[in-house]
């Protein structure tokens, strides 16, 4: 696994890159932002590990650079000091998959890698058919079958109801929905994406008597929620 490090610390750098390469990893590591979108750019990578504070680009301007470039699977964690709930909010809602604060322990950090990586490589199997309930989604022919009988949805439609029906449970922010059906997080997509939402509930008629309904989490995004 490929693994790239954006750290100005030396110390941190070395103690990771030692870690990583125990365990079979091939870390890449850059001191300042700049120089890390370079190698995004020229290196493919399975995870990437983003400080904060560094020379050059932010970790915060890198994680918006990549998640409007590269792939929406590719997992990232921000691995930093700053542990204020605006920070950590904001680098969630910006697309950041998990946010870690050092000193990060060595069994933490490798776990938390690990489950990032599981979970893009689910996402890697997006083709492939699934059944929630009644719910029978085909991505690769764009189909879905509730009890059997088709239901026709626009493809953005479609798209946002697969998202929803692979994380039932999860809240699923606006901002990766937007990247995810628009290729671009940008909150002016909020009314859009809100009337998507509304056509998918009365389409696949998502309501409390059905087992199934999208919750909103208000101004942060929505939850596919399966009642008992």
């Amino acid at each position: 696994m490929n693994v790239a490090i954006l750290e100005d610390s030396p110390a941190h750098v070395e103690w990771i890159t030692k870690l990583l390469l125990s365990r079979g990893h091939q870390p890449f590591s850059r001191a300042d932002g700049n120089s890390f979108i370079a190698l995004l750019q020229q290196q493919k990578v399975d995870v990437v590990l983003l400080d904060w504070e560094v020379p050059g680009a932010s970790g915060l301007a890198v994680l918006k650079w990549a998640r409007s470039n590269l792939a929406p699977s590719l997992p990232i964690l921000m691995v930093t000091q700053r542990d204020d709930e605006e920070s950590i909010v904001l680098a969630l809602n910006q697309g950041a998959d998990d946010y870690l604060q050092k000193p990060v322990r060595e069994g933490e950090l490798l776990a938390r890698v690990g489950a990032q990586l599981r979970k893009s490589q689910r996402g890697d199997a997006s083709t492939q058919s699934f059944q929630v309930g009644r719910f029978l989604f085909n991505p690769e022919a764009q189909t879905l079958n509730v009890d059997g009988r088709a239901v026709s949805l626009s493809t953005r439609e479609f798209n946002l109801a697969v998202l929803l029906f692979r994380n039932t449970g999860r809240i699923m922010t606006k901002d990766v929905l937007s990247q995810h059906i628009w290729g671009a997080s940008d909150r002016k997509y909020d009314a859009s994406l809100a009337t998507y939402v509304s056509n998918l509930r009365s389409a696949l008629g998502l309501r409390a008597h059905s087992g199934y309904v999208i919750a909103t989490v208000y101004n942060y995004g929505y939850r596919l929620e399966r009642l008992s």
